[in-house]
């Protein structure tokens, strides 16, 4: 049975080693004198490796088992898991009451043909009605397909079962820390072991310690490697469990051995685990046969505190910009195996804004709390609302069972008064007679979330009225004029003046123009003539006034003024730029120039007139557009990173122009100067990988350069199902394109019809001549006519899985 199980194996597809799991993660925890029990049974009625005469592909619909609680044994939680084949069976009954998973887990390989599935649900109610006695479970019928999970034309991995687990509390017990671990991933061949790590540990005693899992469709008669393990250390149970086949269908729990294809084992560890251990590393393995785990239960006298805290009341501020609160809280270590010293520290925050540090004043024992009060004075600048937090062990010195529960928050609002300093006073040069001002530019500093009103009597502003219409084009009634502020929320209102004031300055106007026609081409120097001019200013215009000039809306280039330019007629200065314009230069742009410009549209000039700095000229670029960004050239690896390509394949992916004429190069400057092109492009082997390609684009007028990357790729090779190793020059060897000097690691396996490996082959071998080179067959004659079977592991990320399938030899 086990040679036919493996020649099934080495058949089946490659998607076999594709699989969904739900990975094994912690789930729920316990703390106190607590300890575990759990019972249960299968529905299978044997072993589905097979027996002679074969079991039945079958599933039986009411099983029963018992639990059997001690005087001083006293249920604490229980819940229930199930499983099967198919697709899932999430309502069931236990004890005649209906019962629907809370929780769900799946578990599918071969591209969804093989599903298997499990419930959790909590059953306590259930448990603490009935007590101790008997226990049956009824609707639970997994779908035995026997094309799919029966053998010998399926894969023999038919079960069904469910198990219970009784949490319960013994005044005898130490303090433990049962953790469970849930979810559905499975072990077998091409997955070989599953590994977690539990922390935040603080092992006391190792008197007691163990642990457990809840598995599926292991066999007792098919197992390879079958462990589970601890720190390193493999575990055993004897003689319900070898340490190599701990999947065997048993339950520890009562010492049955005919739990067919599910396992409700638990092992002790007092010697596998340590006094002062921090963590532990968990973890489950098998080579062969196909074992899914449902949890992980570990009981470790683990003694830890674990704090938590509660805002329990907080004064409310009721008048505007109060800062004074005081704030009445709770610490606990409710759920913890450990006291909790004293003098931890406790930290208040205003969102991110640290507040102030209190402590606990006492030790608190297990299940212990204390409670306080602080007298906080909040932090300036907070928003009205915001998140009051408080957290104990902020520094983290205190090692707990759970460093995730240790704050608390409520959404908290103050009465702020608005922030109305940082006002500017207003000045504008008297140039046109009447000046109109912008009062939002005197209030900037004001957070705009409040509503921002100006008034011309500090009355009005008060009493928040009769509210100035015009603010972005106010006339000055009187020249200075104070301007009143009311900044306002919800809640609280302030009010501050500033000044506005026209005043007399002479200020120079500069401004600029473009001189002439401007030629443009792309990787060509442009040349850009000049004048500005302040022949309409009242002051000189000063040397080094920034002069930027812009391609559309990006600076193109920034020069300055040479000297100090008059003003009057007369005040002007002539002046060329040279710039080279780039390959991404579009087709049609426009051009300006903007005097007193850094290339933020700010100056550092004061002018007459801010509004006439810019001048503006459409230009047509030369006929060749930018090429832009090609895509890369990607070719199947045909040997040592090398292939053959057709860069004229590129050509679709540039816009055409008139009378084009395009050659590559393997460097941009060969590109630019037009020397040493390509000579066959059509047949280019790269040199490199990956490897930039340019192309340069003309016509008569203007060239443009791009470029693109010709790069390989590992690609699935294609692999032949025959040979004919006779010497004749025509498959005498196994054919598999694309692999040798692609893959350098690959790993080829020939395998005789009953299973023994014949051949083990890689890079170095090449491809394979139908010479054996291991096993019993004689390594200096070619194999005798017949199918073989292969299995190929390219060793690559990007295909992890194995390639496995059969080959005929002929002659």
């Amino acid at each position: 049975m086990k040679t036919l199980r493996l020649l099934l194996l080495l058949m089946l597809p490659l998607s076999m080693a594709a699989q969904t799991v739900v990975p094994i993660e912690l789930f729920q925890q316990f703390n106190g004198r607590y300890d575990y029990v759990a019972f249960g049974a299968t529905l299978n009625t044997g072993e589905n490796t097979g027996g002679d005469p074969p079991t039945p592909c079958e599933a039986l619909e009411v099983t029963s088992a018992e639990l059997t609680l001690e005087p001083d044994q006293t249920l604490v939680s229980a819940f229930i898991y199930w499983g099967g084949s198919g697709e899932g069976d999430f309502d069931v009954t236990l004890n005649g009451v209906p019962v629907t998973a809370e929780r769900t887990f799946n578990y599918v390989m071969n591209n969804g043909i093989n599903t298997y599935f499990a419930g959790y649900a909590d059953v306590t109610e259930i448990v603490a009605n009935t007590g101790n006695g008997t226990y049956t479970m009824e609707d639970l019928i997994p779908d035995l397909d026997p094309d799919i999970y029966c053998g010998p034309l399926g894969n023999t991995t038919n079960f069904g079962g469910w198990a219970v687990h009784v949490i319960y509390e013994d005044p005898d017990l130490p303090l433990n820390q049962i953790n469970v671990f849930d979810g559905m991933d499975g072990v077998f061949l091409f997955n070989p072991f599953i590994e977690f790590e539990l922390t935040n540990l603080n092992v006391l005693d190792n008197v007691g310690a163990k642990i457990g899992f809840l598995a599926w469709e292991g066999d007792a008669g098919l197992a390879n490697n079958e462990t589970l393990s601890i720190n390193g250390n493999v575990l055993s149970n004897l003689p319900l469990n070898p340490a190599d086949n701990a999947f065997n269908g048993t339950n520890s729990f009562t010492g049955e051995d005919d739990f067919y294809n599910m396992d409700i084992d638990f092992y002790n560890i007092e010697n596998n685990i340590q006094p002062g251990d921090e963590s532990a590393t968990i973890r489950l393995t098998s080579n062969q046969d196909l074992v899914m785990i449902n949890n992980v239960i570990t009981v470790l006298n683990n003694e830890l505190p674990d704090a938590t805290i509660s805002i329990d009341n907080v004064t409310q501020p009721t008048e505007c910009g109060e800062v004074d609160i005081t704030l009445d809280y709770t610490v606990y270590n409710v759920n913890s195996t450990d006291e909790l010293p004293a003098g931890v520290l406790i930290g208040f925050y205003a969102g991110n804004n640290f507040i102030d540090f209190g402590e606990t004043t006492q030790v608190l024992p297990i299940g212990g709390q204390e409670s306080g009060t602080i007298d906080l004075t909040l932090p300036d600048g907070l928003p009205a609302d915001f998140l009051l937090r408080a957290f104990v062990d902020p520094d983290d010195a205190v090692t707990e069972l759970n460093e995730n529960n240790n704050d608390d928050s409520l959404d908290f609002h103050i009465l702020v008064i608005p922030d109305v300093s940082g006002l500017e006073d207003l000045e504008l040069c008297d140039v046109f007679g009447e000046e109109f001002f912008d009062l939002e530019e005197a209030t900037g500093a004001i957070d705009p979330i409040n509503e921002i009103t100006y008034h011309t009597s500090e009355e009005d502003a008060e009493a928040g009225q009769n509210a100035i219409s015009n603010i972005n084009n106010y006339q000055n009634t009187e020249n200075p004029e104070t301007i009143w502020v009311r900044a306002a929320n919800p809640d609280c209102y302030a009010v501050a003046p500033f000044q506005v004031e026209v005043i007399v300055c002479p200020l120079p106007d500069a401004q600029v123009s473009i001189l002439g026609e401007v030629y443009a081409c792309r990787d060509r120097d442009l040349e850009i003539a000049y004048r500005v001019s302040n022949e309409e200013g009242t002051a000189p215009l000063p040397a080094g006034t920034i002069l930027t000039f812009y391609l559309d809306n990006d600076i193109l280039i920034q020069t300055e003024t040479q000297a100090e330019i008059p003003f009057g007629e007369g005040g002007f200065e002539l002046g060329t730029v040279m710039v080279t314009l780039t390959p991404e230069v579009p087709e049609f742009f426009l051009l300006t120039a903007s005097i007193d410009d850094d290339g933020t549209g700010m100056g550092q000039v004061v002018e007459l007139n801010e509004f006439n700095n810019e001048f503006l000229k459409d230009e047509e670029f030369g006929t060749v557009p930018p090429i832009g960004n090609l895509p890369d050239l990607v070719r199947c690896d045909e040997g040592f990173n090398s292939a053959v390509f057709d860069l004229l394949e590129i050509v679709d992916d540039i816009p055409s122009i008139p009378n084009q004429e395009l050659t590559f190069f393997t460097t941009e400057e060969n590109a630019i100067l037009n020397e040493n092109a390509i000579s066959d492009p059509e047949n280019y082997v790269n040199a490199i990988d990956p490897q930039r390609i340019y192309v340069r684009q003309e016509n008569e007028v203007c060239f443009t350069v791009g470029f693109f990357n010709i790069t390989t790729e590992n690609c699935e090779p294609h692999i032949y199902e025959g040979m004919s190793p006779n010497g004749d020059g025509a498959n005498d060897a196994f054919i598999i394109e694309g692999l040798v000097n692609v893959y350098e690691n690959f790993v080829l396996q020939i395998y005789s019809r009953d299973g023994n490996i014949i051949y083990e082959g890689g890079n170095e071998e090449g491809l394979w001549d139908g010479i054996p080179n291991t096993g019993w067959l004689n390594p200096k004659t070619v194999v005798p006519t017949g199918t073989y079977f292969y299995v190929l592991h390219l060793n690559d990320p990007q295909f992890p899985d194995p390639y496995i399938g059969d080959l005929y030899v002929n002659y």
